[in-house]
């Protein structure tokens, strides 16, 4: 068993301790608080991403692949809005944002893998989203984010974070229970405390807090219902060969809460998979 972080059990203590965790860019805020606006202006948008030389480079190398068919043919934040459209800008530019933020980190985990996961998790809850009457742009915020707790912890306590994935083969607990054990919490409530002082909607904040909650009986069609299934559905998109008990997993998950059909979700699996290989420039150097 791990030994308990000087922090154990005092959640707000490490909150309050967090000095290199990276403040979210203002453009990223701003994404964050106007996804529900139809009224947004998407000129002045347009303008502020242009500014951001850093994350216009990730964002073009995804307008420009072979998945959208205009290879080398966009050259502007403004094209790449006219060719894909601006919602899809936008969940792409909240992406590169975030990833961002977050780099520098590569010494001390793959955040590639991470990336990979959380971008394959939005996608999946942005479709998901779709037939449960839930804002598609919000899920897709939700799915990015849900582990964002993780990249806290990464970024505060590598060395106690590095050893939980050995503990974890040698005691057989989950890696939840190795962090209960050695901070007094976990990376969901982590995650969605870190989420309530960004200012992240309050629907995004229980979603990142109960992603890996069971099904409870009874329960409505909520953000956390999506968000939990596009983590487990995220799952068997990065796979070539899914193994048949995961997948009756996402399945029964899918079907108890959302209430999606084989047929449906099938489909659905398969418009991910093509989503998701389309962002994978975001994750180029």
């Amino acid at each position: 068993m791990t030994e308990r972080s000087q922090y154990a059990g005092n959640l707000d203590k490490v909150l309050d301790s967090i000095r290199q965790l990276p403040s979210l860019p203002g453009l990223v805020v701003e994404l964050l608080e106007n996804f529900g606006d139809e009224n947004v202006n998407i000129a002045t948008l347009a303008n502020k991403i242009a500014h951001d030389q850093a994350l216009v480079a990730r964002l073009m190398r995804v307008a420009n692949s072979p998945f959208y068919g205009v290879s080398g043919q966009i050259g502007s934040i403004s094209e790449a809005i006219a060719m894909l459209g601006f919602t899809n800008v936008r969940g792409l530019v909240l992406t590169a944002g975030l990833i961002n933020v977050f780099t520098g980190m590569e010494k001390y985990f793959d955040w590639r893998a991470f990336w990979r996961h959380n971008v394959a998790a939005a996608v999946c809850a942005k479709l998901l989203a779709g037939g449960t009457g839930l804002n598609p742009d919000a899920a897709f915020t939700a799915g990015l984010l849900h582990d964002i707790g993780k990249l806290v912890m990464w970024s505060c306590f590598p060395h106690d974070v590095a050893r939980l994935g050995e503990l974890s083969e040698e005691s057989g607990l989950s890696p939840l229970q190795l962090e209960r054990e050695t901070f007094g919490f976990d990376h969901t409530l982590l995650g969605s405390e870190v989420a309530k002082r960004w200012n992240f909607p309050v629907d995004i904040q229980h979603a990142i807090a109960l992603h890996h909650t069971h099904y409870l009986p009874g329960g409505g069609k909520t953000m956390a219902d999506v968000i939990y299934t596009a983590n487990l559905l995220a799952e068997t998109l990065q796979d070539d060969e899914v193994c048949e008990a995961r997948q009756l997993q996402v399945n029964g998950v899918a079907w108890s809460r959302l209430k999606l059909d084989g047929e449906r979700l099938a489909k659905l699996t398969a418009q991910a998979r093509r989503q998701f290989q389309s962002t994978m420039p975001l994750l180029s150097d």
